[in-house]
């Protein structure tokens, strides 16, 4: 179904343009779609607004720049993952290919939105970025890029966008998952992309964002699983501008560690100390309040032993006393006597 002008326009223009030459202008048809709007450039692409020449259907458009190998086979391995990313939490894959001298891929066209506040909606937006970062590890691949700039939205639905840094790597030296949903039904990758990795790629140098990358990874290069949950935890204290409630504070200091081996290592633990975030407090308070319910008990027992002691006490002396008055009186009666 066509989509209104003024609509596809209002979309592209939510989208913060990056004051760069852009290399295709305004209604220039690449594969089946002619780009509307440019939405900005990163390191090796452009991503345009774009619509489809005979379905009128919106689209984004990312367009390879950057003519190297290296470029090249991270486009490609983009292009295939997220065909093979069937979950809402990734854009929708529409086409990939080559036009113009350049290789091309079109995905759904989202909107860019505010980090979410409070603490429900953090846990809930949390939640669903957890699950696209374990769908991807669940494919082998780290995301290395996790950030607010990463995250579009469809509706109130957060999506994980950009799988431009991903790297592939060894999963079962971290843990062992079985995809539940293959293709759930749906069309296989198009032929051309291929559905075998492409070789390794090595990494010199920090690759990532500063501030969301994790030490070993902008340091060093050296991405694993917990990288990403790093990023996950630094994403969290964006979330409450660094000053996260006590619930989530705990959560964050331990995704956020400067030690790999002292993180959550793997994100379905890291979404269940989500999910526990009151938990913890509510067993303090509830020790607590045990705690404080037997010592009040100790308490009472304690007064009331004291009571019972001091009663009897009371009652030996009385009779002491109640016992030497009658032995007077009878000493006083036999020297009457005699």
């Amino acid at each position: 179904m066509d989509e209104p002008a003024d609509s596809l326009e209002v979309r592209c223009a939510a989208h913060a343009s990056v004051a760069a030459a852009q290399r295709f202008p305004a209604g220039t048809v690449i594969g089946d779609w002619r780009l509307t709007g440019f939405i900005g450039r990163g390191g090796s692409g452009e991503v345009y607004c774009a619509e489809h020449v005979a379905l009128g259907t919106s689209a984004a458009v990312k367009v390879l720049v950057r003519d190297d190998n290296r470029a090249k086979a991270r486009f490609e391995r983009e292009a295939r993952l997220l065909s093979q990313m069937k979950s809402a939490s990734y854009p929708r894959f529409f086409a990939y290919g080559k036009d113009k001298g350049a290789q091309y891929l079109a995905m759904e066209l989202l909107e860019p939105g505010d980090m979410p506040t409070g603490d429900r909606a953090v846990a809930r937006f949390m939640l669903n970025v957890s699950g696209a970062v374990a769908e991807l590890h669940a494919h082998g691949y780290v995301h290395r890029d996790i950030k607010p700039g990463n995250i579009l939205w469809r509706g109130s639905i957060p999506v994980l966008a950009d799988l431009g840094l991903v790297k592939e790597i060894d999963i079962s030296n971290h843990l062992t998952i079985r995809l539940r949903q293959g293709y759930g039904g749906q069309a296989q990758p198009p032929h051309h992309l291929t559905t075998q990795p492409p070789n390794h790629l090595t990494t010199i140098g920090g690759v990532g964002t500063p501030g969301y990358g994790a030490p070993e990874q902008m340091e060093r290069g050296e991405a694993t699983l917990v990288s990403d949950i790093h990023a996950l935890g630094v994403l969290a204290d964006t979330c409450f501008c660094g000053n996260p409630p006590r619930a989530w504070k705990r959560i964050i200091e331990r995704a956020t560690s400067s030690i790999p081996e002292r993180r959550y290592q793997d994100v379905t633990s890291f979404m269940r100390a989500v999910r526990a975030r009151h938990r913890v407090s509510w067993l303090l308070m509830v020790l607590l309040v045990a705690g404080f319910a037997a010592i009040g008990s100790a308490l009472a027992w304690h007064y009331a032993e004291t009571a019972k002691a001091r009663a009897l006490a009371e009652r030996q002396r009385h009779e002491e006393r109640i016992q030497k008055e009658h032995e007077e009186v009878l000493e006083m009666l036999q020297r009457d006597v005699y």
